[in-house]
Formats: C-alpha cells, sequence, structure tokens
C-alpha cells in the first residue's frame, strides 16, 4: 500500500525534494522547518506525516497558523536545541572592521563570509564624497570629532594615493616579460613570449591580479579599524539569538545599533527564535568591574616585552592550574602577556584569588548568566600571540578552539611592510602610524572602547588561543598555504616550531605545514583559476553544440 495518496504527493512537492523516498531535502519552509523537526522527534510517524497532519492547511501552509504552532512546539520543547534547526542568511554592510570581528567572534553556529582586504581597495566614497570608515557616534558627539575626521581622512588618501605606485613598484620588480605562470594547467609555467595570442589575455588578467593583490596585501596595514566593511552570514537561530544579545550588550553605540537592526531584520523570517535576545545586564556589569579590578592591581605593573609566539606550559599540579585558570580571568582585561601575569597571579594571596574568582563569576542570577571564555582553560596548546590587526582578522575566523583578544592600542608596536620603505614611502607612512597612535591616546581615557576604531590593522595585538592538536593540525597546515598572507604564515611557522620543541613527534604529524616562502603568493592560484575557467567555458561550448 502506498505510503500517500497521489493528493498528498503533489502537496509535499511543494515542500520536499522526494515526497516518496526515505532520504529528502526541505524547501519552502524558511522559518518553518525547525519546529516541524522538533515536533517530529516525539511524532509516530515521519517529517512529511507531521507536514500533513499539523502544517498544511487547505493545501497549504498557513503561516499565521504556522506561526502559532511554532510557539506551541517551543514552549513545548525549549527553543534552545530547537533554534539551531532553523537558519536565515544575513547581510551587514557598511560595519566597522571592529564590529565585524565582534560578530565574527561568536564562534559557533554561525559562518561568516567578509569582504577581504586582500582583493579589494578601499578608495571608494560614500554618496556623500567621505571616504568609507565610520564616524563613531560618541567619538563625533565630542571634542575630538575634527581630530578624528581630519586623521581618519589622512589615512584612506595616503592608502588610496599609494596604490598606483605600489603597484609601478611590483611592476618594476615583476616586469610582464619575465613574468611565470601555469596558464595551460600542464604542469609547466609559461612566459608572455611562448604564449599565443589567444592565450596572453588570460596570462596578463593573471598577472594583473598578481600585482593587485601584492599592493593590496601591503596597503592594508594602513587602514584604521574604523574602515566600513560588509559581512555576510548563514546563522541558526541559536547563534543569532546569542549574537544579538551579545551586541546589545557591549559597551559600544555602532555594536548596539548592529544588534536592535539585526534582531529587526531576523525577527521578519525566524521570530520565534530570536523572541529571547536581549542585553545582559549581568555581562555588562562582570565585564565593567573586571576591568576595574584588572586596573586596580596591573595599573603600577608594567607589562613585559613578550615573544611574537609564545606555547605556555601546562600547569605540573592542582596548585599551579588554579593559578593559570585565574590568571586567564585577567587576560581580556589588560594588556599583559598571560606568562606574567601567572606569575602575577601565583604571588597574590589567596584572599585577593578568591576576589578575582568571585568577580569573574559575578551574581549569577539564572543557569543563563555564563562567565567568560576563561572557563575553557586547560587545553593541551595554549598560545599568546602577537601579530598585527590584519593578520589576527584572518586566523580568528577558526572557531574550533579558544580565542580572547586584548584591546587593540599602538603600544605593541606597528608591522611596517618592508616594501613601503623600499619604494620610498617610510617617511608618509609613518605620519599615519604617528597620527594613529596620538589619536589613540586622546580617545582612549573617555572611549576606551572606541579609541580601538583609530588603530591601523599594521599595528599588533595581542590575543591568545587555545586548542587541541587535530585543531593545530587544521589551522597551521592550512594558514600556511602558499597563498596565505606574509603576516599569518610567518605566525603559524612560528606556532608549529614552538609545537615541534616541545613534541617533535606531534609537530612532525602536522606533515603539511608549509616553510616554503612565496614572495609573490596569489599568482599561482590565480593561474589555476584561469585553467578552470578555461575548462568551464568548453564544457559549456561543448553542451551547447550537443542541443
Amino acid at each position: 500500500m502506498a505510503r500517500f495518496t497521489k493528493e498528498e504527493i503533489e502537496l509535499l512537492k511543494k515542500y520536499v525534494t522526494d515526497p516518496e523516498g526515505d532520504i529528502f531535502a526541505i524547501k519552502n519552509m524558511d522559518g518553518m522547518a525547525g519546529a516541524a523537526y522538533a515536533r517530529y522527534s516525539r511524532a509516530k510517524g515521519g517529517f512529511r506525516e507531521v507536514l500533513l497532519n499539523e502544517f498544511i492547511k487547505e493545501g497549504h501552509i498557513d503561516p499565521k497558523h504556522a506561526d502559532q504552532l511554532i510557539e506551541r512546539i517551543l514552549i513545548a520543547f525549549g527553543d534552545d536545541s530547537v533554534g539551531e534547526l532553523e537558519g536565515v542568511h544575513v547581510s551587514l554592510e557598511n560595519i566597522s572592521n571592529l564590529a565585524a570581528k565582534e560578530i565574527e567572534d561568536r564562534r559557533i553556529g554561525g559562518s561568516p563570509i567578509e569582504q577581504s582586504s586582500r582583493y579589494v581597495f578601499y578608495d571608494q566614497k560614500d554618496e556623500n564624497g567621505g571616504w568609507r570608515y565610520l564616524r563613531e557616534k560618541k567619538i563625533m558627539d565630542s571634542e575630538h570629532a575634527s581630530e578624528y575626521v581630519a586623521a581618519m581622512d589622512f589615512f584612506f588618501k595616503t592608502y588610496c594615493d599609494l596604490i598606483e605606485p605600489m603597484t609601478a613598484y611590483f611592476g618594476k620588480q615583476k616586469p610582464l616579460e619575465v613574468a611565470e605562470y601555469d596558464i595551460r594547467g600542464n604542469g609547466e609555467k609559461q612566459r608572455w613570449d611562448d604564449l599565443s595570442d589567444e592565450e596572453r589575455p588570460a596570462f596578463e588578467r593573471t598577472y594583473k591580479f598578481d600585482l593587485k593583490t601584492k599592493t593590496c596585501d601591503t596597503l592594508r596595514s594602513l587602514l584604521p579599524a574604523a574602515t566600513l566593511t560588509n559581512v555576510g552570514m548563514f546563522g541558526n537561530g541559536r547563534f543569532f539569538q546569542g549574537l544579538i544579545s551579545h551586541l546589545l550588550t557591549k559597551n559600544v553605540a555602532e555594536f548596539n545599533e548592529i544588534g536592535k537592526k539585526l534582531f529587526s531584520e531576523t525577527s521578519k523570517l525566524i521570530p520565534q527564535y530570536v523572541r529571547r535576545a536581549r542585553k545582559s545586564e549581568y555581562t555588562l556589569e562582570n565585564s565593567i568591574v573586571m576591568f576595574k579590578l584588572a586596573d586596580s592591581l596591573l595599573n603600577d605593573i608594567t607589562p613585559e616585552t613578550a615573544e611574537q609566539v609564545t606555547l605556555l606550559l601546562n600547569p605540573k599540579n592542582e596548585k599551579e592550574f588554579d593559578e593559570q585558570f585565574i590568571a586567564q580571568m585577567l587576560y581580556a582585561f589588560c594588556h599583559h602577556p598571560i606568562s606574567q601575569l601567572r606569575k602575577i597571579v601565583a604571588k597574590l594571596p589567596k584572599e585577593k584569588r578568591d576576589v578575582i574568582v568571585a568577580t569573574y563569576y559575578g551574581d549569577r542570577k539564572t543557569r543563563r548568566d555564563r562567565p567568560g571564555r576563561a572557563l575553557e582553560f586547560g587545553y593541551p596548546l595554549t598560545f599568546d600571540l602577537i601579530g598585527d590587526f590584519g593578520a589576527y582578522r584572518d586566523i580568528q575566523r577558526h572557531r574550533m578552539c579558544t580565542q580572547e583578544r586584548q584591546r587593540l592600542s599602538p603600544h605593541l608596536g606597528f608591522n611596517m611592510p618592508h616594501e613601503l620603505i623600499e619604494a620610498g614611502f617610510e617617511k608618509i607612512v609613518g605620519e599615519c602610524v604617528d597620527r594613529s597612535a596620538a589619536l589613540y591616546d586622546r580617545l582612549v581615557k573617555e572611549f576606551p572602547e572606541e579609541a580601538q576604531y583609530a588603530i591601523l590593522f599594521g599595528f599588533n595585538i595581542r590575543w591568545n588561543m587555545g586548542m587541541n592538536d587535530r585543531e593545530a593540525m587544521h589551522l597551521l597546515e592550512l594558514r600556511t598555504v602558499a597563498q596565505g598572507h606574509p603576516s599569518y604564515r610567518k605566525l603559524c611557522q612560528e606556532m608549529h616550531r614552538a609545537i615541534a620543541e616541545r613534541s617533535p613527534w606531534r609537530a612532525a604529524l602536522m606533515k603539511f605545514v608549509d616553510y616554503n616562502d612565496y614572495y609573490w603568493s596569489r599568482g599561482d592560484s590565480e593561474a589555476r583559476q584561469r585553467v578552470k575557467e578555461k575548462k568551464l567555458e568548453e564544457k559549456i561550448k561543448a553542451e551547447k553544440s550537443r542541443r
């Protein structure tokens, strides 16, 4: 006997890819599939029976009826796990790079993709003729507004003024006539003179891309954290509820505004899954008091100089574990390396260590009042890292680990690309660096969060990464591939060396970590793209000829 009638099969065709088979995908049920799955987890029949019996009325799914049904289901099931079964795509455009990092730092349940400073020149202006950077409200309403605008305009003008000369600089380093790319896809590189007229356009396109990306990679160090970018993201309902709550809780006007708009837009598609998103007074209060506590403990202690990569020693006993755990609680609220914090905490009397713990955990009113990521302490590999903000922006997107960063500042130095020095632009770039640091120093006492907008991508940031060996293998092998940015390739190579010093056999098993030097790192991958494009064009032509 057939499972469904012919009429039912016709109805189901609107919502499932195969109304009769045992494996099928869901379609045309945005905002409703998650609740339907939750309901069918407790139903005798399968998903399609649930659709027919509970969701489809008079031949279609009525949105109002479905919304009421979803609400009843969420009441019965709880909406945390159910929220992971429903998702939406969201675009967040014209947000600062500082905000983009805050959003992408919500690790689980969301998949972001961001406008790349390695492929795109930030030389556009907005409809009012201004450069594309955030005019932060608190700063613009303060006495620092004119200095902020003048500095930002200077950074962007310098960046744009250097695009053409730096492209010409790289063109002299690698003239078209000596460039080599495997345009034919046969494993051998060709030069311009080796190619036919038909092949040369692909070669020239690859060459221009090679110069452009090298210029982008070099000049992005001059962009400030206030630079506007676009982020596309897919996430489930639970992710967006958590993200919106986080943005509403942070004491930064831009983040709050993004949180409000994000709540408004996701509520149009998955209202029941984000309805509990709200500001967390618990989290906000904890952050405020932790910054105050860290300042009182560390204000008179100068941060020690640290290596770019420090692989921390694991605790030898329970006492050391507790001390290192407590040191991790202070990390995000100061500018000190974690190794120094561990030494400081080890010398504190028990009463002060207890104060740190009590302050970090705060006054939890419900189980949803959760402390921060210090509670994830205890990975077999924990790195304390220093790298420029541009490199951090790429590595930060890894999610199968614990990451905490300290606030951006100019105090860890600027990573000056040697190409800018060799091309004769050290003075003008140095002026950008000095103005960025000066603007930060003027803002930071009054606006400690917003002062970060003034920091250029080339300034170093300190952050902490805890991971297991499986994540280390993925991270270090991926981020040392040939087309990776030199800044984060070097950082990941140093991380691998640190593992090798401690445990050679573990490092040896990460056998695809690449230590080769690829100065022109993007040309070969772009040439492979030309080969793929040619094959695709040939395939399309062949299909047309068969019709």
